[in-house]
């Protein structure tokens, strides 16, 4: 793979650029890129290509709040973006969200100060049409929301945060890591964007302890600790590579949706740009139709 210097990448047409976290979260997604290079971002990962004749850039950043935010700003200076679609998995808040239950979320909570980012509307309603997803809120946790116990408290805390902003919905909530972080990188830079999750694990299951013991000070669950704290619990290793399986099915789900509505944005920004050409085109509306012999 040949790798586009940033100046050779703005000659590129508008690209949406898809954003995950983890490159497990879009490895499905990857292999469906046709003709993929890889671009130059300082702090990203990032593929260039096309879904379908939408023409793509797939980053992933790195988990925690530190990486998704350098990863995301150096891609939207190094390539011209003209939307994000932030894609992953979550746990799940809402009791009845099954493992890789599918959302477009609306809204981001920050729970560092109860911020509130608001998606794109066209692109979420467009998502939501497109693959199926039900539409849901997203709480970014200062760390990972690893028991039943802590699920609840961020399921209130959300509640209260949305009750003390008119919002009465009632809209199945997930938790990540990073969406409002992406969200406030891509708003501050003016770019649309919208966010599509996964539910990894429900909101009545417990994840290992170990991953929030495993994260450095930027928020990013170092592998090297991971290693180091299955020798005392090796117990864990079970479930985190069933965690990991779930995940990859997940990114599967992920995947098919996010091409979906990338394609048929792409198409209908298409259609929208012949329309404007005939009518910038004086006499070509009444122009007969003609027919291939």
């Amino acid at each position: 793979m040949t790798v586009e210097t940033a100046g050779g990448a703005g000659r590129e047409r508008a690209l949406t650029a898809i954003v995950a976290a983890l490159d497990d979260e879009v490895a499905p997604l990857r292999a469906r890129l046709v003709g993929q290079r890889a671009a130059a971002a300082t702090g990203a990962r990032v593929t260039l290509g096309a879904l379908g004749a939408a023409p793509v850039a797939l980053a992933v950043t790195g988990d925690g709040e530190r990486n998704a935010r350098r990863g995301l700003a150096a891609v939207l200076a190094a390539l011209p973006v003209r939307r994000v679609i932030v894609i992953g998995v979550a746990g799940g808040l809402t009791a009845g969200l099954d493992v890789e239950a599918l959302l477009v979320v609306e809204r981001v909570i920050d729970e560092t100060d109860g911020s509130l980012h608001a998606a794109d509307a066209a692109l979420t309603e467009a998502a939501a049409r497109i693959s199926g997803a039900r539409r849901g809120v997203a709480v970014t946790a200062v760390r990972i929301a690893d028991t039943a116990d802590e699920k609840r408290r961020l399921f209130a805390l959300a509640g209260a945060r949305l009750a003390a902003d008119g919002d009465a919905s009632n809209l199945p909530l997930v938790v990540d890591l990073e969406s409002s972080v992406f969200a406030a990188v891509a708003g501050r830079a003016g770019v649309p964007w919208m966010c599509l999750r996964a539910v990894s694990d429900p909101a009545a299951e417990s994840v290992p302890a170990l991953l929030n013991r495993s994260r450095d000070v930027g928020g990013a669950v170092r592998r090297s600790r991971v290693v180091v704290g299955l020798l005392s619990r090796p117990g864990d290793l079970r479930r985190l590579l069933a965690l990991r399986d779930r995940v990859r099915a997940c990114a599967s789900r992920l995947a098919r949706a996010a091409a979906l509505t990338v394609e048929a944005l792409y198409a209908a920004e298409r259609a929208t740009s012949a329309v404007s050409a005939a009518k910038a085109m004086p006499g070509l509306e009444n122009e007969p139709a003609t027919r291939e012999a």
